[in-house]
């Protein structure tokens, strides 16, 4: 499961989740076409991942993945 959000054109924070890798990609360049400026856009990506020492599921950041 990955989570993504950013701030589109207009400011808003966008957030969207899917199982989908291809998916998490477009919109992540997608964001990254319509707001250039990192410190703008504020793109985010995040990865469910079972922490290995007590069990729990976690959100690892993964946006460096998403940004090539």
């Amino acid at each position: 499961m990955f989570k993504i959000q950013f701030r589109n054109a207009a400011g808003r924070m966008v957030t969207a989740q899917s199982f989908d890798r291809a998916k998490i990609q477009k919109l992540a360049d997608k964001a990254r076409q319509d707001v250039p400026d990192p410190s703008v856009c504020q793109l985010r990506v995040r990865e469910v991942a079972a922490d290995e020492i007590t069990g729990d599921f976690i959100w690892v950041d993964c946006t460096a993945d998403f940004t090539r």
